[in-house]
């Protein structure tokens, strides 16, 4: 009896087909949502508002596609750490961002992931890099982080949307 590792369960079929669903998702949950629903404070004041959980999701989709690059293009690169959250929504202006064309944004970036990925063999697959924390990561693992980071921050905006929910029916 052959043992199979997860690694080999996580065929890039499988991987590609997960990336694809996250811009489905993200329309459906927010297609009623309006620019100021979006930029309303929750009610934790540590918690990001759905836009800036937008414009987090933006911008790591960048950082993702820009790792996997090089990934593909280098011998065993060294993978930088990205700036702070926090730094990066305040460059961004998060808050006052439209989400529109945040989605709109994120939308174009994973398709071009999603094209670049479509157009490797297995061996381009198992590449690796060097994770800032002085790990190795194929790419393959790089893209099921994506995948997990989507995860995470769609329940995150199905809470906060639940929350508001709950506001509205309260006042």
């Amino acid at each position: 009896m052959a043992i199979t590792s997860s690694l080999e369960l996580m065929t890039p079929w499988r991987l590609l087909r997960s990336l694809r669903k996250t811009p489905y998702i993200l329309q459906t949950l927010l297609r009623q949502v309006t620019s100021s629903q979006a930029q309303q404070a929750p009610h934790d004041a540590h918690e990001w508002s759905i836009i800036e959980v937008l414009c987090h999701l933006r911008d790591y989709e960048e950082i993702f596609f820009r790792r996997a690059l090089l990934i593909i293009t280098e011998e065993c690169p060294h993978i930088p750490i990205p700036e702070s959250n926090e730094e990066l929504a305040r460059k961004g202006e998060y808050k006052q961002q439209n989400i529109t064309t945040v989605l709109d944004s994120l939308f174009t970036t994973r398709q071009a992931f999603l094209q670049t990925l479509n157009d490797l063999n297995e061996d381009q697959w198992m590449r690796e890099g060097i994770h800032s924390e002085q790990f190795p990561i194929t790419l393959k693992e790089a893209v099921l982080q994506v995948i997990i980071h989507d995860i995470d921050h769609i329940e995150q905006i199905t809470q906060l949307l639940h929350e508001q929910d709950r506001r509205s029916n309260l006042a």
